[in-house]
């Protein structure tokens, strides 16, 4: 490795921040990186659809899966890298391997070269967290809380916004388009994180935990793929339980050497603590659950209506983005409310209420989604649901922790809410393969197909829910800040 890319000798303390002279300014150029996950996600959504049909393939999902795999891979190495040499650095380099990618997806001849452009796009998924463990290292003291606000809050204009561009650029010019402007939201993101400043390095890489990271990455990839194939392959193959059951195996092995090693990839012990294991696990899982739900309602809404082949609506990308706005103003106007309730209760009502009106949302999807009017109706339930609980998990987190464990936390529910999304793809695409048909190269999806994925959905919120029905009192944000 080349002297410019060697740690400091003396590793810097946590309150030796980098002068910022315009915080305002960092704080604005940090926003886009941090939103451009949910841009991507967005985006590549809505084009699914097109590319299933351009590409004649009935393996769409991998499109996402891929990415998400990658992501959550990489994750570990990434947050331990950039504490090491600097997580702007770290950024710059994630960004400038998933920018290739973005290349590679958007020129693809044929579904197998976009699946490696998707996989190497992945690549960018760890810049998110490191961004938001940048703001404690580079802002003075006064201007974190501020900072941390302006990057959530922008997430509700990303929400919003973003299936609208895709609707303007799929429906005008093509599914290429969509995946172009990809690369160019990652070139900006590149520029934006190359104008930050760069954070302390601390520690080395001497002793590193490589085998925790790649028994976790292996373990849910082994799990992931393995669901994904039992539809086809049958649930007791030889091919299915060997992935499942190797796949089980690496993160039981994963867990017994975080505990072990001395510095541990994932610090696993801050959830030997009741308390914060019951704000941390379950929630992140639920949570990764939240973030698969809009693909249900971009298949059933793009799909086309061909009797006894497709029960799709039919609408443009355009339509569809207009009549989830509503559900999007809720989403973010639910989380704005949380903030002010956290001021008079504790996260944990927050929790069951939110989970609880998730659920029933979804359920309600399952039974009523023929036209915009249900559409509309219960997605503005699920939207009030999930803007709840996506503000509330990171309330939890902070009421359980320490200052300096709140890093760690963030990180293993970064990880707990990938892996969650990545199975919950899987198990979403087996109900909707189920009841569908194959015409062309193309899978097509059944009315009973999309009823029983908001009826999975609903059920996985549940069990959370029904889970976490034990969890201690929890302390306000605020309160734990103080104490």
């Amino acid at each position: 490795m080349s002297s410019s890319l060697q740690p400091a000798a003396a590793a810097e303390t946590a309150d030796s921040r980098p002068a910022v002279s315009r915080p305002l300014a960092v704080a604005l150029l940090l926003v886009w990186p941090a939103q451009l996950l949910t841009v991507v996600g967005s985006i590549g959504s809505n084009a699914m659809p097109q590319i299933a049909e351009h590409m004649r393939t009935p393996h769409i999902a991998w499109f996402t899966v891929t990415f998400v795999l990658v992501s959550l891979m990489t994750v570990p190495f990434a947050m331990k890298l950039g504490s090491v040499f600097g997580k702007r650095r770290i950024m710059v380099i994630l960004t400038a391997a998933g920018l290739v990618g973005d290349i590679v997806a958007a020129v693809a001849p044929n579904f197998t070269v976009m699946l490696i452009g998707r996989a190497m796009g992945g690549f960018y998924g760890p810049v998110v967290p490191l961004v938001m463990a940048s703001v404690r290292e580079i802002f003075p003291r006064a201007w974190v809380s501020t900072v941390y606000g302006i990057i959530t809050g922008s997430i509700g204009i990303a929400q919003v916004g973003s299936p609208l561009l895709a609707g303007w650029l799929i429906d005008d010019f093509g599914w290429r388009a969509a995946l172009w402007s990809l690369v160019i939201s990652t070139l900006v993101a590149g520029a934006c994180l190359l104008a930050m400043p760069e954070t302390p390095r601390k520690g080395t890489v001497r002793n590193f935990d490589w085998a925790g990271g790649l028994l976790l990455g292996g373990g849910v990839a082994l799990l992931v793929f393995g669901i994904g194939k039992g539809g086809s392959w049958g649930w007791t193959a030889a091919g299915t339980m060997i992935c499942l059951v190797a796949g089980v195996a690496a993160l039981v092995g994963f867990v017994l050497v975080e505990l072990r090693v001395q510095q541990p990839v994932v610090h696993v012990r801050i959830l030997a603590r009741r308390a914060v294991a019951a704000a941390v696990i379950v929630p992140s899982l639920v949570q990764g659950v939240f973030f698969v739900v809009p693909t249900v309602l971009t298949f059933l809404a793009l799909y086309p209506a061909i009797p006894h082949v497709s029960d799709g609506l039919g609408w443009s990308v355009t339509h569809t983005a207009v009549v989830g706005i509503a559900a999007g103003v809720v989403t973010v106007l639910a989380g704005v409310a949380v903030g002010r309730l956290l001021r008079r209760t504790g996260p944990r009502l927050l929790w069951f209420v939110s989970t609880g009106t998730l659920s029933v949302g979804l359920l309600l999807a399952g039974l009523y989604h023929g036209d915009e009017v249900e559409i509309i109706l219960t997605g503005v339930v699920i939207g009030l649901g999930g803007g709840m609980l996506v503000s509330t998990v990171g309330s939890m987190i902070v009421s359980v922790v320490s200052l300096e464990d709140q890093p760690a936390a963030s990180g293993i529910s970064s990880l707990l809410y990938q892996a969650s999304g990545a199975l919950t793809y899987q198990l979403l695409f087996l109900q909707l393969d189920d009841h569908s048909t194959v015409m062309r190269g193309v899978t097509f999806y059944a009315d009973a197909g999309f009823r029983n994925a908001y009826f999975v959905l609903a059920g996985l919120v549940a069990v959370g829910f029904l889970l976490t029905l034990g969890m201690p009192r929890l302390q306000r944000p605020e309160q734990a800040l103080q104490s």
